[in-house]
This record gives C-alpha cells, structure tokens and sequence, in this order.
C-alpha cells in the first residue's frame, strides 16, 4: 500500500487529457487499496472530498478565471497546501503531470520518492502553434508562445527533481531525450489507459442517436478542445469535400474552447457554407460521454501535435472507425489500414479521402472498429496501466 498525492489543475469536472488521467488513475489506486490526495484548482471555495470508502481525498482551491494568474495563483496555494498535507499524512509518493505543474509548485520535502508523467513537452506545444499567426491564437496560446524559454526552464527542473518520469508514449520519451539532459533509464514509457467497461460497443445505435437529439444522419464526431494544436480547420475544410458526395453527414463537435473560440469556428464554418452540417455541442459531461461515442458512426481526430491523446483511445474502446493524424505517439496505436485510418496534418483533402472510404465501405469501417476495440482491450485497459504505474512506484521509493 502507498500514499499518493497529486497536484493537478484539471480534475472532474475542469477536465482535459491530465484531468482524465488523475481521475482514473486515482480511482484505480484506491481500488487497489491505496489512499490518494489530489490538490486540485475550482473556482469555489476550498473544500475536501472524500470517496473510495475514504480512499480519496480531493482539495480543492479556489482561484481567479484569469489567466495566467490563476494558475500562479494556484501554484501559489498549492504549494502550501502540499506542505500542510506532507505535515498531516505520510506521503509515499508525489506524482506531478507535466507540463501543467512547474518546480516551485511543489515542495522538495514532499514525499519519498517524487513521480512526473510528461503528456506533452512545452517546446512540442510552440512548435505545434507556429504554422498559426500570432494574432490569430487564443491567450493561453499566446502565453506558450510568449514565455516558452521560461515555462521550459520550470518543466527541466522538476524532470531533474523526479526520481523517476512516466512518458505517455514512445515518442514523448524521444522528445524528452532530444530537448533535456535526462537519464534514459529513469524515463519508463506508460501509455495512457481507457475504462473498456465504461466506453463499449453500442448495443443500439439508432436508440442513442435518438436520445441525444440526432436524425438518421451518419455522424462524424470531434471531442476534445477548440485549441489550434487540435486541427479543428484541418476537419472544417475537409466538409464542404465530403458533402459533395455525401450529403446525410452531420459532424459533431464537442469541446470547448477559450472565450470566443467556438464563435470563430462557427464563423469560418459559415464561410465554409457548411454551417448547417455542424453542430458544435461544447463540453460535454464525462458520465455522458460513452454515449456520445455510441452515437458516432467515424471518429476524427485532426490534431497537429499529440502524445497519446484519451479521446482516440475512448473513441477506439466504443468500436469506432478512427481516422487521425500520423503525428506524435498516435501511431504508436494504430496501425494504418489494419484498426484505424492516417493522414498528414493540416491535409484536409487526405482526411476528406479517408472519411469518404469509410462511409463508402461500411464493411471495412465494422473491421477496424472492432480491430481498434481489441487493441484497446490487450495495450490499454486501466487494470494494465495501472500496475506498471505501482512498478514505477516502487522504483521511485528504492532509490
């Protein structure tokens, strides 16, 4: 049995790819019957939630909604928070997420053994901006473009403080060779996991397309946020080429972005004249995801920079046809042709091409959704993850 405590600034319900995989993993640990403290950011008051038969304890801090100060006003917080909690409880383990938590977040005193999984470098996050103009980039955008020596700076000092790092794929493990001075050896490539019983095939797929409001149109889904890096105009440009041969095709795309962000794609959909085949659903609710997943008939994932993104895996554990990009750690997952569909980013003729042979050939979209469903059974199922991150645990603590 080991204790854990976390510091992560998304956590249910402020979610993204870290809040997803703090959560799961959490509630993972605690099933195997260790304790597990999250220090987390709301926008309410401070408060402590306990679950898991008391197995999990969530602190919450309350910050600003601006940004850039609300998290420094969140690290700030934290850090004094850890310290209470290093006082109160006898950590085993502090497991930091990266590249979302600098070094002076968390006290050097914190824990035996200290644990960073990287799900994506700074430098990959600016690269992946660069083909965007300045202007056109949201704040948080702005911000990584802005101070990226400075946020790098941070992220190298906690990869030295770590006592062992978990990379999310193959490829992030690369990056971290390629841009820090890091021993090889500590770094232990772990890809992310999916809950197979919470995201499964759909026994009824007319039933829930009906439930969620949608006709009889065959559904070409997005999830995940309205950011650049994501692809989003990469998939707009694609419609208008789809539509020429496909006209029942209504594309679904669920995230949120920041402040205006959605308004923007909107617009440029209208350009498009594509507006009425779009439906943009913002975020929605993770205990309702799975029949998001259900309802789709392709999944699309445009991504310009990715590690090992949670919505291709939840999207491949419901049996759908994925078609995505050959960037980053994704194809360390699929196999092109074989359970799931690549192309190059930004190539919007490519991604059209490889929607319009799945919705050609339904046959051979069933194969690979099945094939893409047993991938994720036998490399990601939580329950694998899991106990190679207690391995990863023990190592830390050995040292």
């Amino acid at each position: 049995m080991v204790n854990v405590c976390f510091i992560t600034p998304e956590y249910m319900p402020i979610m993204g790819g870290i809040g997803s995989y703090v959560y799961y993993l959490a509630n993972m640990l605690a099933g195997y019957e260790n304790f597990v403290y999250i220090v987390t950011k709301s926008h309410q008051e401070e408060r402590l939630e306990k679950t898991l038969g008391g197995k999990i304890h969530i602190f919450k801090l309350k910050t600003f909604k601006t940004p850039l100060l609300e998290l420094i006003f969140f690290y700030r917080l934290s850090f004094r928070k850890l310290m209470e909690i290093g006082r109160k409880f006898s950590i085993d383990i502090a497991h930091v997420n990266l590249p979302l938590v600098p070094s002076f977040a968390v006290p050097k005193n914190l824990g035996e053994g200290l644990v960073a999984t990287v799900h994506s470098t700074w430098k990959g996050e600016n690269e992946a901006l660069k083909h965007e103009s300045f202007l056109r980039l949201n704040t948080n955008e702005k911000i990584v473009r802005s101070f990226n020596h400075v946020l790098r700076f941070f992220e190298y000092r906690l990869l030295k403080r770590s006592d062992e790092i978990i990379a999310v794929s193959k490829y992030t493990k690369k990056e971290l060779l390629e841009n820090y001075n890091l021993n090889a050896n500590k770094i232990n490539v772990i890809y992310n996991g999916v809950d197979v019983n919470k995201f499964k095939l759909a026994k009824d797929k007319e039933k829930i397309k009906r439930e969620l409001g949608f006709n009889n149109d065959k559904i070409v889904l997005y999830v995940g946020r309205l950011y650049s890096r994501k692809g989003l105009p990469t998939l707009l440009r694609a419609v208008p080429l789809i539509l020429r041969r496909f006209r029942n095709v209504k594309f679904v795309i669920s995230g949120k972005g920041f402040r205006n962000e959605e308004d923007r794609f909107k617009a440029f959909a209208s350009h498009l004249k594509v507006g009425k085949n779009i439906s943009f659903i913002g975020y929605f609710p993770d205990e309702r995801l799975p029949k998001l997943y259900q309802a789709a008939d392709i999944f699309v994932l445009p991504s310009i920079y990715e590690n090992m993104p949670f919505a291709l895996l939840e999207a491949m554990a419901t049996a759908l046809p994925v078609v995505t990009t050959n960037v980053g750690g994704i194809p360390e997952v699929i196999n092109n042709g074989k359970n799931g569909l690549l192309f190059n980013p930004l190539d919007f003729q490519g991604l059209a091409d490889k929607v319009l042979y799945l919705l050609e050939n339904p046959g051979f979209a069933s194969e690979i959704g099945v094939s893409s469903r047993r991938t994720v059974e036998e490399r990601f199922d939580w329950r694998h993850i899991v106990r190679q991150v207690l391995e990863v645990y023990d190592k830390a603590l050995a040292k």
